[in-house]
């Protein structure tokens, strides 16, 4: 293939050859990895499967900039950054130790590789400065500008890590990035899934963007899409799984289910308003949770998870006399929409609490999920986090174990041995926050007028 952007003006004045850098230092790409190297878009994004050899990638493309001056004519300064220092620490290390092997580490003024502090910095005697960062601890993302910037792991960090912190960074000095990983989640709020819809456009944009399964790597899989180690995983995992974690491709029945969910724009501190009418939403359980959550719409038909009760090993009779009864919402409850296999259930809970429940929560768990996934996705799309909001929010404070449920809990089946109707069915395992929620959604915004009593008709401010 054509070596492309392979010769870089060097510290001395020179010239800089990639390849020849690549080869006296002991490196061989494999062609997959040569398509990155060599490419001159300034924005690369890779999606790929497992064992492709993105960390050696990665710090390999780093290592060139130590010898070469970006476009002022200054000495490269750059980061590798991941979702935690451990993350990044891969890419670091492939740099630490060739920087080692060719002595590097005698002339430089700092020469650190501790993972249990953070501590990754390297900086030479010439000005060249390699550093770590987590995007756990955004306030470390500030700083002055940088010549390049490698994502590790990118299919688990955030688009809003670039785009608020890396790209302003690298704009002063027209520096590049590249980002890398198997990919986790296909939505716009997953950094890779992000800049891999960029560089599809490569041809008119300065992104450009692979996709490179497992088995485009030789040197690991030398028998390509048929080698034993690809055949034996592809016999483990679900088809999607497979086409995930191997195939490198973005799946949208993988991980976990609800993958609109984000922190900043779900997450927020609410109060209760008398004005707008209560609801809430039941979940049955007893070796399992027993869930409750309380919700309120605005006149906007927004919704609002004001909190949460997660009970196990307790009967519905004794959570309606000893948990819920005594609740100072309770008086304010229109209706209760409940699990519609257990009737005799919210017979004694409406019986106890005084609360009648809805009859029409039924709907096939795919209806109901994508119901929710739809009031999840912040508006709109396009503009920065804190200025986007969504039809659903939850209190951050009062709705922890519902958060984690819809944040990394529920998900789909990764194994054949989990999986129902070939993945169409998400895992039955920390799901309870989600189903009943599922319940009030499908329930209260499918319901007609005339399944409600006409008294309580307009307090609840139903649509239709």
């Amino acid at each position: 293939m054509p070596v492309l952007n392979a010769s870089l003006p060097g510290l001395d004045g020179g010239v800089l050859r990639k390849d020849v850098y690549f080869s006296q230092t002991g490196y061989e790409p494999h062609d997959g990895q040569k398509q990155v190297h060599y490419d001159p878009h300034r924005h690369r994004a890779l999606s790929n499967g497992r064992r492709w050899g993105k960390t050696l990638l990665g710090g390999k493309e780093v290592e060139p900039c130590a010898f070469v001056r970006n476009r002022r004519g200054e000495v490269q300064r750059g980061w590798i950054i991941g979702p935690n220092y451990l993350d990044c620490e891969k890419e670091f290390r492939v740099v630490y130790d060739s920087f080692k092997a060719l002595g590097i580490d005698t002339v430089s003024t700092k020469f650190l590789r501790n993972v249990e502090n953070g501590s990754m910095h390297i900086v030479t005697n010439w000005g060249f400065d390699l550093e770590c960062r987590s995007a756990q601890h955004p306030e470390s993302l500030v700083g002055e500008g940088l010549d390049f910037v490698v994502c590790a792991e990118a299919g688990r960090l955030r688009r809003s890590t670039f785009t608020e912190y890396v790209r302003p960074a690298l704009s002063d000095k027209r520096g590049w990035s590249l980002m890398t990983g198997v990919p986790e989640i296909a939505a716009d709020t997953s950094l890779l899934y992000w800049a891999w819809k960029r560089g599809l456009e490569w041809e008119t944009k300065p992104w450009r963007s692979w996709r490179m399964p497992s088995w485009t790597n030789t040197i690991v899989f030398p028998g390509g899409r048929n080698d034993p180690e690809i055949l034996e995983a592809e016999d483990d995992l679900t088809e999607d799984e497979f086409r995930r974690q191997y195939g490198g491709e973005f799946v949208d029945k993988v991980g976990r289910v609800m993958k609109e969910w984000d922190d900043e724009i779900h997450l927020k501190r609410i109060k209760f308003n008398p004005d707008w009418p209560l609801y809430a939403a039941v979940d049955y359980g007893f070796t399992n949770w027993f869930v409750w959550l309380w919700i309120q719409v605005d006149p906007f038909q927004n919704v609002y998870v004001l909190g949460e009760h997660y009970i196990k090993e307790m009967d519905t009779e004794r959570i309606a006399k000893e948990v819920l009864k005594n609740h100072p919402w309770i008086g304010k409850c229109l209706m209760f929409y409940p699990d519609p296999h257990n009737p005799d259930d919210s017979r004694i809970l409406s019986r106890h609490l005084g609360v009648p429940f809805a009859s029409n929560t039924g709907g096939e768990i795919t209806t109901r999920n994508a119901m929710i996934r739809t009031r999840l996705k912040p508006r709109p799309e396009n503009a920065p986090p804190e200025e986007q909001q969504a039809q659903i929010v939850f209190d951050k404070d009062r709705c922890t174990h519902l958060a984690w449920e819809m944040r990394e809990g529920y998900r789909w089946p990764e194994h054949k041995n989990e999986a129902k109707n070939n993945t169409e069915i998400p895992m039955d395992k920390d799901n309870h926050g989600p189903e009943a929620l599922s319940r009030f959604i499908y329930g209260y915004f499918d319901i007609t007028e005339t399944e409600m009593p006409i008294s309580r008709q307009s307090r609840a401010r139903i649509k239709r």
